[in-house]
């Protein structure tokens, strides 16, 4: 008789009926605290003798660990204490997780949906404990570290397609890869190992059996890109994270844009997508981007974009000190502070040889003039070695070095001259074609680094 309440749920779990089968005590907690009163005094021997000898039970052991890690989990759990019963609490979402491993598992497609449902329960259950790491004494990110090594475990087990399986065949654990693949690589950026997407990101497409990526949920199809948008993006592959970004926003502006998630994900995206296009030199159209940016946002950005355009190192680099902690948060400092002063020399360059070439007719531009563009540009009291402290914003930016600034630009296919040291010359075409000499800074990124024909299918 004390055992009605156990027997009751190992013939529901039996039969692949998985209502009361969660973590969740708010869904199932009076079921759970009739469990927990009856369980109570049954060690662990007991609980698995219980499932073992259970005639409901299929011939599985993975399935048969699951079965008892939960029973174990009713028994013991303190609803009061997260801590107290994180280790039961992830005992089992391993165990449930493990039973997907298998192909051939009892009740695969019924397990699948509780299995995505208790990755979404745990994940907060983590972000939770790993908060509280110091107070813990536990391990940075250890809650979520631990989640993406049991998810891990599931993707690698995933096999790759055998023939030509139509999307009506295809079975339910290939019906979630693409959602597996965005929460380990959520994760990844998470605990801030964004590495490891590398193995994730390449082994997607050779594990699916979508004939193509469009058919998988748009919501998890937009949610890809932007991943992959931030990987490329953090490996300097700007023009291919550019891609990834604007092919998202794309497909979630098909979306209803009164559907909250759709604006905070569309806030997202353009969190990367406008400093990305600001390194192509590409301009933003903010009438689009309302619904999605803020008014202070948007002033924001545009006072980066003006001393970019306008060719003021100074004043770039003064902004990306003062939105540093912002900048960092994003992982997005590094690739500005690397990329954003070459073009704006380049911006600053192109309106000497404009003023120079065009409007005074000289093709042949002195040393001496581009470096006092350069004082203006950086800033006197900027680059004076004795009243300025040394900073990764000012510490390579000086107006001796005219040479090496033209050299660069030149070797990066953004201005078409010639350096001549000894006389002191930097001598361009003559022509009134300002794009003849100075490319768009977009074409020529472009045509170095093209967008690679492989990233989806």
């Amino acid at each position: 008789m004390a055992m009605d309440k156990a027997n009751q749920l190992l013939e529901q779990l039996g039969h692949g009926n998985f209502t009361l089968l969660t973590l969740n005590l708010s869904q199932n907690g009076p079921e759970v605290a009739i469990l927990q009163q009856q369980l109570t005094g049954s060690d662990d021997g007991h609980l698995e003798a219980l499932v073992e000898q259970h005639a409901a039970m299929p011939n599985d052991t993975r399935f048969k660990m699951m079965c008892t890690s939960y029973l174990k989990y009713a028994r013991d759990v303190d609803p009061w204490s997260l801590w107290s019963s994180s280790d039961l609490i992830f005992e089992f979402y391993q165990c449930l997780i493990n039973c997907l491993i298998n192909d051939s598992a009892p009740h695969i497609d019924a397990l699948i949906p509780v299995a995505t449902r208790e990755t979404e329960f745990v994940i907060v259950l983590a972000d939770k404990l790993d908060a509280f790491h110091l107070q813990l004494h536990t391990r940075d990110h250890q809650f979520l570290s631990h989640i993406s090594s049991i998810l891990s475990r599931l993707f690698n087990s995933t096999k790759p397609p055998r023939g030509n399986a139509s999307s009506e065949d295809i079975p339910g654990k290939q019906q979630i890869l693409l959602y597996l693949v965005n929460k380990l690589n959520n994760i990844y950026f998470r605990i801030e190992s964004p590495q490891l997407c590398s193995n994730i990101f390449k082994n997607f497409q050779p594990k699916s059996m979508f004939a193509h990526f469009s058919e998988y949920r748009i919501d998890q199809q937009i949610e890809y890109r932007y991943l992959l948008g931030r990987y490329y993006l953090l490996n300097s592959q700007v023009h291919n994270a550019f891609v990834q970004f604007n092919e998202a926003f794309q497909s979630l502006l098909s979306l209803p844009l009164t559907n909250r998630a759709t604006i905070r994900n569309g806030s997202r995206i353009l969190n990367y997508m406008i400093p990305t296009g600001l390194v192509l030199g590409k301009m933003v159209r903010w009438e689009p981007l309302r619904p999605f940016v803020a008014q202070e946002t948007i002033d924001t950005w545009n006072t980066l974009y003006r001393y970019v355009r306008f060719g003021n190192v100074q004043g770039v680099n003064l902004w990306l000190r003062h939105n540093e902690r912002h900048l960092c948060a994003r992982q997005l400092l590094i690739v500005l502070l690397e990329k954003l002063p070459m073009i704006t020399y380049r911006n600053l360059i192109k309106t000497v040889i404009t003023i120079w070439t065009t409007e005074w007719g000289q093709n042949k531009l002195p040393y001496p003039l581009i470096e006092r563009a350069l004082q203006l540009s950086i800033g006197q009291a900027y680059e004076d070695p004795t009243v300025r402290e040394i900073t990764i914003y000012n510490g390579i930016h000086s107006s001796k070095n005219v040479e090496n600034v033209l050299v660069t630009l030149t070797n990066l296919g953004f201005l078409r001259a010639n350096c001549f040291p000894q006389l002191q010359l930097c001598v361009v075409k003559k022509t009134t074609m300002i794009q003849e000499i100075v490319p768009p800074v977009s074409e020529r990124i472009i045509k170095m680094f093209p967008a690679q024909s492989r990233v989806l299918w």
